[in-house]
């Protein structure tokens, strides 16, 4: 633990103890839970700033007046401790029959992580920094084209990839997708993957059904598609796509599919972006680039399918991540889920 945040505990506790002891007090005297709360929660907010002020802080004293960060660390506090804490309170002391300060405690616990955050990277901030977080955020919704380096970032990692193979050798058939990601200058890369287990079918019988298709399965997440091309077991691909998470965006997107048979029971497709492209105009960044990988695999008298899933998209701003990445994570996860469970329907339907 740091220096800065045993700081941070130390006069979280203090503040913690002023509350508590404000909270008794006033609804000893009548005052009504909600507004005692609030009451009782200023008194600690005014304690914990002029003690992260001259303590925790003190090395960043002179980069903003002391009034601006006072109203920072109100605004910051309004929605983590005003708001949560008093609608946290009520609601477990009413469920639970507490004691006013005993679930105040639980509420206080619940927002200390979100109120350092805030602190550090707004409050508190260097000045440099509090400008280069308002600069993420404001081009957080605005128009982004992926840099140079983030496509080096991104070439390098997807030959790196390849040559170490794409294949998920211990991947448990319809368990729940696994994923990481990987910060790059200018960007991020995802990595997902997942299989499914198709019964009854065989490895050469799937592939001839999707060759001959041309297109994926029907999916939630793919709104149109059509074949543009056709060279033996490579195929050039349109698809419309959509991704949902805090905003819905389709894309106009072009792939280039190639089909292998390494022998009667393994063979793999690649499918590799060649266009992307917003429908609505400009580029958010949210999706920059996107291969697929796939193995088909006979296992017994079934064929085991597996999805490996690349994709680039913007950098996500350090603020923003703790409430982006789980979002980006399901969203990539439900993708994942859906792709797999088409491919498993279609299969299952053409082996019928």
């Amino acid at each position: 633990m740091s220096a800065r945040v045993r700081a941070f505990v130390v006069v979280g506790a203090m503040g913690f103890v002023t509350q508590i002891a404000a909270l008794a007090v006033l609804t000893h005297v009548g005052v009504p839970l909600p507004l005692a709360t609030a009451l009782a929660v200023e008194a600690a907010v005014l304690h914990n700033f002029v003690w992260h002020q001259r303590w925790t802080w003190r090395d960043r004293e002179g980069h903003t007046g002391w009034g601006r960060r006072l109203v920072r660390f109100h605004s910051a506090n309004a929605v983590a401790s005003i708001v949560v804490n008093v609608m946290l309170t009520w609601a477990i002391a009413r469920w639970f029959n507490l004691p006013a300060p005993v679930a105040n405690a639980f509420a206080v616990v619940a927002t200390a992580g979100v109120n350092f955050m805030a602190a550090d990277r707004w409050v508190f901030a260097r000045r440099a920094s509090a400008t280069a977080v308002v600069g993420l955020l404001a081009v957080s919704s605005g128009e982004a084209t992926p840099p140079p380096s983030a496509l080096s970032a991104w070439d390098a990692y997807v030959r790196e990839a390849e040559q170490r193979g794409t294949a998920e050798q211990d991947c448990r058939a319809d368990a729940e997708p696994a994923g990481d990601a990987t910060q790059v200058d200018g960007g991020t890369i995802y990595r997902w993957s997942g299989c499914t287990l198709i019964k009854g079918a065989t490895v050469a019988a799937l592939v001839n059904a999707l060759v001959t298709a041309g297109t994926p399965p029907p999916q939630d997440d793919v709104l149109e598609s059509r074949l543009l091309g056709r060279e033996g077991e490579r195929l050039r691909v349109y698809l419309k796509l959509q991704r949902r998470s805090l905003v819905t965006v389709s894309y106009d997107t072009e792939h280039d599919v190639t089909f292998s048979r390494t022998s009667a029971g393994l063979a793999t497709s690649r499918s590799v972006s060649t266009v992307i492209r917003e429908v609505a105009g400009g580029d958010r960044g949210f999706l920059w680039k996107l291969n697929s990988y796939w193995t088909y695999q006979q296992v017994g008298s079934d064929v085991r399918v597996t999805l490996v899933s690349l994709s680039l998209s913007r950098d996500v701003p350090t603020l923003l991540r703790p409430m982006a990445g789980p979002i980006i994570a399901s969203v990539a996860r439900q993708s994942v889920v859906r792709t797999l469970g088409a491919v498993k329907q279609f299969a299952q339907s053409s082996v019928d």
